[in-house]
């Protein structure tokens, strides 16, 4: 993986898949896990840009289904923040839109791939049992569901980070949604 440096800037570019586009949830979370991380970040759909911490100017892009996001990101921090909005984007978002068609450990999956995009060392514990977050199948050991309370040990270049987006995992149940809004 790439070390931090204060001159680091990242690049990615992915459509937009979720069924009703980037909206309210979609934009949510994108600021949420923005907001964890030190780096600028600027977002672009079509001709439209924003800031990528703001929710207000990210409602501004207007991104329908199948329209290109580019998401610049600039900082010492930039490498992890591109790995983990890079994550959530082809991930739709983490916005379930068909419960029927997802898989069942999709939580332990994501804990995995968040864990996979920073440097640090992190381990997962529940009830005095620690497992190595970037090992699946480790982590498949602990009895640990969306509602689980679990304690994260991170120590890296990178762990302010890294803790900062596992807690917001954490805090909204791996966002693991257990019924659809109409509304959505």
């Amino acid at each position: 993986m790439t070390t931090m440096s204060s001159e680091d800037s990242h690049t990615v570019e992915f459509p937009i898949k979720n069924k009703l586009g980037f909206h309210v949830r979609p934009i949510q979370r994108f600021a949420e896990m923005a907001q964890a991380f030190e780096s600028d970040i600027e977002v672009r759909v079509e001709d439209r840009k924003a800031d990528g911490k703001s929710v207000l100017q990210l409602m501004g892009l207007r991104g329908n289904k199948g329209a290109r996001m580019k998401v610049n990101v600039e900082g010492d921090d930039a490498y992890q923040c591109k790995q983990v909005l890079e994550l959530l984007g082809k991930n739709c978002f983490f916005v379930e839109d068909n419960l029927q068609e997802l898989h069942p450990e999709r939580h332990l999956q994501r804990l995995f791939r968040i864990a996979s995009c920073f440097e640090s060392d992190i381990h997962v514990e529940v009830d005095g049992e620690r497992r190595d977050a970037k090992n699946l199948e480790e982590i498949r050991e602990l009895d640990i569901n969306p509602g689980t309370e679990v304690e994260f040990h991170v120590e890296g270049a990178d762990a302010e980070q890294a803790r900062a987006i596992l807690a917001k995992l954490v805090k909204y149940k791996f966002y693991i949604e257990e019924k659809l809004e109409a509304s959505s």
